[in-house]
């Protein structure tokens, strides 16, 4: 039985009339009256009966009639449902370490939206073992991180690179030291769980230094609130350049340049290994790969 046909019975009995249900199902009545007789036919009821005046239902019409319309309304809550998700599919959930999610990566939303304006982004700002734990949780499928080491469990797309510089409020008269100078300056740091502190240490061991050995002040747990401290006190602290940009460019804070040693961070996208990506977060990541991803901060 061909769902058609039911529709053009419901619409037939609504019009009480074969030329105008024919008109409105953009049909001739010819056509019109073959899919009839073909439902009929199927049946093998005499669903109409047929006048000068018209059609009406007959008893068997009546019950076809009342399941068509069900049947219709089941179709079309079908349509709805599935048009509901593929809406739902285009909202587009992106877990990020904070020294991107807060500086750099609005801009590129911000430039993602103005090329795919059907989907829309939300930004979680985290740490990136939070968004490694969120991805492994299921509760993401896109994230941003800093990245230390190759994960198993994770494909991971290089996006950019940053130095890692350590930086102090302009008015202090510092401008250059040793990296045994280093370590007797009254420091700030993030969180001891930090991928930032890891990262540190581990370049500061490359060099014969121990983290654990600096003149650690306290810990913040926010870039923000690092860049305040700095700016109104006589603290160091390493910070990625691309957080700081606007601070340095304005003089509020400076970077302290340590004899031949550097760092520099590598920020990954990643997603689970065995996560098949929707169009939409390929389509983001096609773009964040790219150069038009505009990390303008």
């Amino acid at each position: 039985m061909d769902i058609t046909y039911l529709k053009s019975l419901y619409v037939t009995a609504k019009c009480k009339s074969i030329s105008i249900a024919a008109k409105k199902l953009h049909l001739s009545q010819p056509g019109l009256s073959f899919q009839l007789q073909s439902l009929e036919s199927s049946l093998g009821k005499t669903l109409l009966q047929r006048s000068n005046k018209g059609v009406k239902l007959t008893p068997e019409g009546e019950i076809v009639f009342n399941y068509a319309k069900s049947i219709i309304s089941l179709e079309e809550n079908m349509k709805k449902e599935l048009l509901e998700l593929e809406e739902s599919e285009k909202q587009l959930t992106i877990g990020a370490c904070s020294s991107l999610a807060d500086y750099a990566l609005p801009c590129s939303a911000y430039t993602f939206k103005k090329i795919y304006d059907n989907i829309d982004i939300n930004i979680l700002s985290s740490t990136s073992c939070d968004v490694l734990n969120k991805l492994r949780d299921y509760e993401i499928n896109i994230g941003i991180i800093q990245s230390l080491e190759n994960i198993d469990d994770m494909v991971e797309l290089p996006i950019i690179k940053s130095n890692v510089i350590l930086v102090c409020s302009y008015n202090l008269s510092t401008s250059s030291i040793s990296l045994e100078d280093l370590m007797n300056l009254p420091i700030i740091t993030r969180e001891s769980n930090s991928t930032i502190n890891r990262f540190i240490a581990k370049g500061l061991k490359d060099y014969g230094q121990d983290f654990n050995k600096l003149n650690v002040q306290f810990a913040l747990n926010s870039d923000e609130a690092i860049k305040r401290t700095l700016i109104h006190g006589n603290s160091y602290a390493f910070l990625p350049e691309l957080v700081i940009k606007h601070e340095l460019h304005d003089k509020y804070l400076k970077k302290v340049f340590i004899k031949e040693f550097s760092l520099e961070c590598n920020y990954t996208l990643v997603y689970r290994s065995d996560y098949k990506l929707k169009r939409h977060e390929k389509s983001f990541i096609d773009f964040i790969t790219s150069s038009n991803r505009c990390f303008c901060y």
